[in-house]
């Protein structure tokens, strides 16, 4: 494992140090007028930090990669994702951008101006329409965006669509933005480098901050933990060395703690080589949820690193009503709960013993919670905590039957 080297050490007391007036800005710029200065806030923000700290970025990424190449805990060699041979000097990669989206022209129109603004003006931008139920999404795009790529994808799922864009696209590296996401100007420049600079990184995911909490659903979100993983950037698998939330954690457990899949990259080649990503997951209210964190643990097994880079920043629409938003967090802990139980069938060993106890505690964790609540120290009312406790549960019995439902939706479509 790579570890973490004082010249890094170094370099992420600096960025912490400068991103706390900078975040404080963004929060302030937020509370603006019709949530313009909320995005003039992050945007502004955000090309502020790359600037001053392109210099530092630079040289303190060179001395922790010098010294990690000193850990003798480390014997596998980087590796080109699309050879495995040593990695030698190549061409600048070229980025692909996707946007996945299913019957919301309104927001895919403010993701698609977002990332015609970008300042990394030689990027291929895709539109993959999943499962259309009318032409809304195809004539907004073709109307005011006509050097995007629209395609259409009928089988329904969101890693479905997120494979017919691995296919389609004809970059080295595909960044996933979600449709109801706004990508800083940047954004696309910041994914880019940490490839071109990481030859060994497999899969980069970004900070993700909200774009608006003016609404109670939107706070709840945010109060629950959001999708923020804060400032400081986070490298797989050496982070172990460091401790989650206070903890000494395995390495399963830092994989689901390192950003989400509405903000995420990935080598196009290597995806592919590992079957891209599993399309039963993320299949809608059956299973919301889990194909980001498979895609990015499938990585790390395969020997390959996962960065999380804050500076490649993205703003998230959350859920405005309450009952939305705790529908949605009790989702995205059953659809997690269910991607464990497919990592323990599949591990032997150490690796099995590691998800099983993981497992174990992410099932236990909504009971703990419970207790906490009693005390007033959760943000969730009783009723979801119950609710949460129960989806883990039936969740242990889920991923066989998403399996049966993928391929049936694949025979329906065919």
């Amino acid at each position: 494992m790579h570890g973490y080297g004082p010249g890094f050490v170094r370099y992420l007391t600096y960025r912490r140090v400068t991103t706390r007036h900078i975040r404080r800005a963004c929060v302030t710029a937020g509370r603006g007028d019709a949530g313009r200065s909320t995005r003039a806030g992050f945007m502004n923000a955000s090309r502020s930090l790359k600037e001053v700290a392109a210099a530092k970025t630079g040289e303190c990424m060179r001395h922790n990669r010098a010294a990690s190449s000193k850990n003798t805990n480390c014997e596998r060699e980087p590796r080109s994702p699309r050879s495995g041979r040593e990695v030698t000097a190549a061409a600048p990669l070229t980025l692909s951008v996707a946007i996945c989206t299913r019957n919301r022209p309104d927001e895919l129109v403010r993701a698609l101006r977002s990332l015609t603004r970008q300042s990394l003006t030689d990027m291929e931008i895709l539109v993959i329409d999943n499962a259309p139920s009318g032409g809304a999404t195809h004539d907004a795009v073709s109307t005011d965006f006509p050097a995007v790529r629209y395609v259409v994808e009928p089988v329904a799922g969101l890693n479905v669509a997120r494979n017919r864009a691995l296919h389609e696209a004809r970059g080295d590296v595909v960044a996933f933005l979600d449709d109801d996401a706004v990508a800083d100007p940047h954004w696309g420049a910041t994914v880019l480098s940490v490839f071109d600079e990481n030859p060994n990184v497999g899969v980069c995911t970004g900070r993700v901050e909200p774009f608006s909490t003016r609404s109670p659903g939107e706070r709840a979100f945010e109060a629950n933990g959001g999708f923020s993983r804060g400032l400081q950037s986070i490298r797989l698998p050496g982070a172990t060395n460091l401790r989650l939330h206070g903890v000494r954690a395995p390495l399963i457990a830092w994989a689901v703690s390192v950003g989400s899949g509405c903000n995420f990259a990935v080598r196009r080649d290597l995806a592919l080589a590992l079957g891209g990503f599993d399309d039963a997951l993320d299949m809608g209210a059956f299973l919301p949820g889990g194909g980001d964190h498979d895609m990015l643990w499938r990585v790390l097994c395969a020997g390959h690193e996962a960065l999380y880079e804050p500076t490649a920043l993205a703003l998230h629409e959350h859920r405005r009503e309450l009952s939305a938003t705790y529908e949605q967090i009790v989702g995205h802990q059953r659809a997690l709960v269910a991607w464990l139980t497919k990592v323990v069938s599949q591990s032997r060993g150490g690796p099995f013993l590691s998800a099983t106890c993981f497992l174990a505690w992410r099932v236990m964790k909504p009971s703990i919670r419970l207790i906490r609540r009693a005390v007033g120290r959760d943000p969730l009312p009783v009723p979801v905590l119950f609710s949460m406790w129960w989806a883990c549960c039936r969740a242990l019995r889920v991923y066989p039957l998403a399996r049966r439902v993928a391929e049936e939706r694949r025979r329906e479509a065919a």
